[in-house]
């Protein structure tokens, strides 16, 4: 009987990473990710789940970030038993990492709940709860990376660092005689070695992330990187206001810190006060410190005085008085966590910046900010854009167009099919094309969401199920609580420059003749 490999999520998107393996004897589940973006995207998240986690052999975990961890608590609350296997930093990771998610899901279910736009509807529950993560975490074992496994009868797997976050891997698969690979996340370092190594006669079939399929860019240098920021930070902080920067708990913050550290010590940059609003970075840094962070001579960066981890909501709440600061927040995509309040506070005022360091997927509030949005909504309110909006593309954890080409020419010969995922349409349609031209290589795959292929050794896959009809519409990302906003925005800009109140009156009575003609 061939494998039966099933994509439940990241087929045609940046999050909610899921991949099935239903084999003769065993079911491997390769990460259980959040969907992060739109509204519309998200509701995946509340779906059931297209699987029986009871039924599962054993959960692969190819590293700690919320679109590929956020919904393994969700597994146990659903009955899984499992074990859940990853590199040794995730399991200390897992903990606040999860336990942070659970929170704010319970925090926005309150906060939609309570809202006069719901009223009547049928209140939200969060996914999960601290319970269910304690279980999920006891459930986790790890392994070391670059050696051989064998957790279950007649399936090997081994580690290899993947170069992208703390604890990362791609995974290696032996599975009912076929060879697999899955990459994960693939940062700049995985493309420049040959790890790991081709089996005798080649790969049967490779999954590939695709996040920068479409993008080539100048890695810098660590010196150039620093540069940058502080000319960035000096701009920002001479309008007067604050530089708030949406970063990622795990890595993105911790590198911020150290390089705002370097420069001020260098006299490169005026020291000034740098709050990590993120009680969650907060408690990631002490795995980072651990796992991550090489001796030093002189006190940790994170200790320098200028460095404000606030821990209460207290706390929080006085950085709303405060100007010419940097406040560090989460979360990097602004789909949650302190940075939206703090956008509610600082969008407003022309003095203030707003700096993005990574990557905004399709339909996030990120992504809408970046695109030049006048008008957006958070929390229920319509928030003015008048604070400068600016993107630093030089702390990208993700190999990019070049780098994952390298990765993939590096694992030729593959004999059966090469699947091109956690990309959105221009990457993977980039990257498909490129990588089809490279010796050894086969015509890629880009699977749907939903999508399922039977899988031989050796040979070329077959479409097993159709992708979900509804694909195309879940994962085109849109944010239509901004375009409501726009909309809304651009009629009172439209309606204030009308010469009378009666050419005022006139196009309402057109704006409410179509909006009453449309379907109920």
């Amino acid at each position: 009987m061939p494998l039966e490999l099933i994509f439940h999520g990241a087929a045609g998107a940046v999050t909610g990473s899921c991949m099935e393996l239903r084999g003769t004897r065993h079911r491997v589940l390769v990460d259980c990710g959040l969907f992060q973006g739109s509204r519309t995207l998200e509701t995946l998240n509340y779906e059931l789940l297209p699987f029986d986690p009871r039924d599962l052999d054993l959960v692969v975990l190819t590293h700690a970030h919320l679109d590929h961890a956020g919904r393994l608590p969700l597994l146990v609350r659903e009955g899984l038993r499992a074990p859940v296997l990853c590199l040794p930093p995730n399991r200390q990771l897992l903990g606040p990492l999860l336990m942070d998610a659970a929170k704010l899901q319970a925090s926005d279910a309150e906060r939609r709940n309570e809202r006069p736009d719901r009223s009547g509807l049928p209140p939200f529950e969060p996914l999960y709860d601290f319970e269910d993560v304690t279980e999920l975490v006891a459930q986790v074992e790890t392994l070391r990376a670059g050696k051989w496994h064998e957790p279950l009868p007649g399936l090997e797997l081994r580690f290899w660092d993947a170069h992208h976050i703390l604890g990362a891997a791609s995974v290696e698969l032996r599975l009912d005689g076929q060879a697999l690979l899955f990459s994960g996340d693939i940062g700049d370092g995985a493309t420049k070695l040959a790890d790991p190594p081709a089996p005798e006669g080649g790969w049967d079939h490779v999954v590939c992330e695709a996040t920068y399929g479409d993008r080539d860019r100048v890695v810098p240098t660590e010196e150039a990187r620093r540069e940058r920021l502080a000319k960035s930070a000096e701009a920002a902080l001479a309008r007067g206001g604050n530089l708030v920067i949406p970063a990622f708990a795990l890595q993105r913050t911790q590198l911020l810190i150290e390089d705002f550290v370097t420069l001020f010590d260098s006299g490169r940059l005026t020291p000034v006060p740098v709050f990590i609003d993120a009680p969650l970075a907060d408690k990631v840094t002490r795995a980072y410190r651990r796992y991550d962070t090489p001796p030093r001579r002189g006190p940790s960066p994170f200790d320098h005085p200028k460095i404000r981890f606030t821990r209460s909501v207290d706390e929080s709440k006085m950085l709303n008085r405060i100007s010419g600061a940097v406040i560090i927040a989460g979360s990097g995509m602004c789909t949650g966590g302190r940075v939206r309040y703090h956008l509610l506070r600082n969008l407003p005022r022309a003095d203030s910046t707003v700096l993005f360091v990574g990557y905004q997927a399709r339909g996030t509030l990120g992504a809408v900010l970046e695109s030049g949005a006048r008008l957006v909504r958070i929390s229920g309110a319509d928030v003015r854009v008048r604070a400068h909006i600016e993107s630093l593309d030089a702390y990208s954890a993700h190999a990019d167009r070049a780098g994952l080409l390298r990765w993939i020419a590096a694992r030729a010969p593959i004999r059966g099919n090469l699947f091109l995922d956690h990309g959105e349409t221009p990457a993977l349609d980039r990257l498909a094309a490129d990588a089809a031209q490279l010796p050894g290589i086969p015509a890629p795959i880009v699977p749907v969401l939903g999508e399922s292929f039977r899988l031989a050794p050796q040979a070329r896959a077959i479409r097993s199920a159709a992708p979900r009809a509804d694909a195309p519409a879940l994962v085109a990302g849109e944010d239509l609580s901004s375009r409501q906003a726009a909309l809304r925005e651009l009629l009172d800009s439209r309606l204030a420059a009308l010469p009378t109140d009666a050419a005022r009156r006139a196009a309402l009575d057109t704006v409410q003749h179509a909006v009453e003609a449309l379907p109920r």
